[in-house]
């Protein structure tokens, strides 16, 4: 398994929380699709862990996966 740029960011405020995941939603892969003008291409997972003097308090992850249009939703196909 590879995982395409794996990066960890120390975030102190609300605002580095919206960069970061400003920047990694930047970096996703996306495409137009008979079902979907933007569909996402690619999976991504945002893991968040709340720390105070290294002491784990809370840890949330939140996953987006890729979109996976059906073949009865998609119009003018060949498939």
């Amino acid at each position: 398994m590879q995982l395409v740029n794996l990066v960890e960011i120390r975030c102190h405020t609300a605002q580095d929380i919206m960069n970061a995941l400003t920047k990694g939603m930047l970096l996703r892969a996306s495409g137009s699709t008979g079902a979907n003008s933007e569909s996402s291409r690619s999976h991504a997972i945002m893991s968040m862990t709340l720390k105070h003097y290294d002491k784990i308090y809370s840890k949330m992850s939140f996953i987006d996966l890729a979109g996976s249009e059906r073949g009865a939703d998609v119009a003018h196909t060949d498939k």
